[in-house]
């Protein structure tokens, strides 16, 4: 694919489609991520981030001592992001 495009676009709408979409499948994922052993301290690299809600949840898990980077290449979705890792009180 020469310009793959995400085919539900990147609306405020698909946005929030996403973030509730991550609330409904959070417990599931956290246990994923807990038996694959991402756990206290670990560095974790998250590619394609989108709003950031598993990043959120990986940096829960691996605690102050861990690092997660999330990475997206559509730079609304890292506006988004940024402004729930202030609002969440992590830091870039």
């Amino acid at each position: 694919m020469d310009n793959p495009v995400y085919a539900l676009g990147h609306s405020d709408d698909e946005l929030e489609r996403l973030r509730v979409q991550s609330r409904f499948v959070e417990p599931i994922t956290r246990q994923f991520f807990q038996e694959a052993g991402i756990s206290a301290g670990m560095h974790v690299l998250d590619v394609g981030s989108g709003a950031g809600d598993v990043a959120f949840l990986t940096a829960d898990l691996v605690g102050e001592t861990g690092e997660v980077i999330g990475t997206d290449k559509h730079q609304r979705r890292w506006r988004e992001r940024n402004r729930g890792l202030r609002l969440k009180d992590y830091t870039t």
